[in-house]
């Protein structure tokens, strides 16, 4: 067993969003990765994809996920789930800023829309 501790998040380069790991392989886990994420009102995070399906699990605020075909709206309590390489963006609706942790299988990619590897640090 492993206590990981809650830790500040870390800007993710994109203006109003945090993130950081809360299980993933720099904190000891080995099979899944869980990632805490942060967006300030009326935030939109880039469009972007993971090369494994994604489970988005919304702690506060509101959020509506737009992705190729579809938008959903997810309220605190709500799971969206995204399947591998679908393009998505999250964006905050409302007047509070949202929170939700971001479930994948340890090693999950991360695209841009263009579809160019990121390395984002918060996800290691």
């Amino acid at each position: 067993m492993h206590l990981i501790n809650a830790s500040p998040l870390t800007p993710t380069g994109t203006e109003g969003n945090a993130a950081g790991p809360t299980a993933t392989h720099s904190t000891g886990a080995s099979e899944i990765s869980v990632i805490r994420q942060r967006q300030i009102a009326g935030g939109i995070g880039p469009a972007h994809h993971h090369d494994r399906e994604e489970v988005l699990i919304i702690l506060s605020g509101t959020v509506a996920v737009h992705a190729e075909d579809a938008s959903h709206t997810a309220d605190p309590g709500d799971a969206v789930i995204i399947p591998a390489n679908l393009v998505h963006r999250v964006e905050t609706t409302g007047e509070a800023p949202a929170e939700w942790l971001l479930v994948a299988p340890a090693g999950v990619g991360f695209f841009g829309a263009d579809g160019e590897r990121i390395f984002p640090a918060w996800a290691e």
